[in-house]
């Protein structure tokens, strides 16, 4: 019940402040949690360290800045409410949209792939709003009230949540209506990923995304929602990645090279912007509770 109340106080803030002065206090906060959260501190450090080939020491203060762009997340994605069709552009900037509408163009299913960076909550709202018939595979909250309070967030504006324990059915029937399935494909919870070099370091990667477009004849499309100055966000959407049978090629390979494919992509981005992957543990040893707010 603490952590409910905590969260509620946050939404509170978060609505009844000023957007600038409700940034400012997220910060704050996290200001301190930096400080005082050594664990934390240095494996965001540790992460920079591998991604930007530097010394842990010189990434701290970057690391601070991840920090701090959490609290910036952490607001908006409390006032995503306010949100509507006629202010969302005002908010979120779409480039690439052609490369969904081209894939739905052909009856097929999309698998928006994105990772956990800028603001993915953000992106998958804009479309619910914009229309789309758009569901996200989401990790359950320990917490049942404030599983439920995020849960509402999302699916107050169209983004339909699937929940861990109906993921491949949900997931199928989605992609075979022809409709938006967007996942994380920076994490691997499963234990039953792909060992592919992610930074220069042999990392388990999900599988799942490019098994569901095989399997259902689907295209994925990387989509990434990044911050785009103080109060804005660019959602890219790059070129479609077809996961289609091909002869003399096993599954197992087709699978794995759609997968190296998002995976450079996705270092693209976290390259360009480092201090928006908002990992707060050491990502290389996979802690399975990684990302619950």
């Amino acid at each position: 019940m603490f952590f409910y109340i905590l969260y509620k106080t946050g939404y509170f803030l978060a609505n009844a402040l000023p957007l600038r002065a409700a940034y400012w206090l997220a910060e704050r906060f996290c200001d301190i949690h930096y400080f005082v959260s050594k664990k934390d501190r240095e494996a965001v450090a540790g992460n920079l360290s591998i991604v930007l080939k530097k010394d842990a020491a010189e990434c701290r203060a970057l690391a601070q800045k991840v920090f701090r762009n959490f609290g910036l997340y952490f607001v908006d994605f409390l006032r995503m409410p306010r949100l509507n069709k006629d202010n969302i552009d005002q908010k979120v900037e779409i480039v690439g949209l052609e490369n969904v509408e081209g894939v739905l163009k052909q009856k097929m299913g999309v698998i928006v792939l994105t990772c956990h960076i800028g603001n993915w909550e953000l992106g998958g709202v804009t479309m619910g709003i914009k229309g789309y018939d758009i569901s996200a595979v989401v990790l359950s909250h320990r917490h049942k009230n404030i599983n439920e309070f995020f849960i509402r967030q999302r699916e107050e504006k169209g983004l339909k949540a699937i929940k861990a324990n109906s993921i491949m059915k949900r997931c199928v029937s989605v992609l075979l209506r022809g409709g938006i399935l967007a996942l994380a494909g920076d994490r691997d919870f499963t234990g039953s990923g792909l060992m592919l070099d992610f930074f220069g370091v042999p990392t388990s990667i999900p599988k799942g995304p490019a098994m569901l477009g095989l399997k259902t004849n689907s295209a994925i499309v990387p989509g990434f929602t990044i911050r785009d100055g103080r109060h804005k966000y660019k959602l890219i959407f790059e070129k479609p990645i077809y996961v289609k049978e091909m002869p003399g090629v096993t599954n197992e390979e087709i699978v794995k090279r759609s997968t190296e494919t998002f995976v450079s992509i996705m270092e693209k981005y976290i390259m360009a912007y480092p201090e928006q992957w908002l990992v707060f543990r050491k990502f290389w040893e996979a802690p399975v509770d990684a990302f619950v707010l």
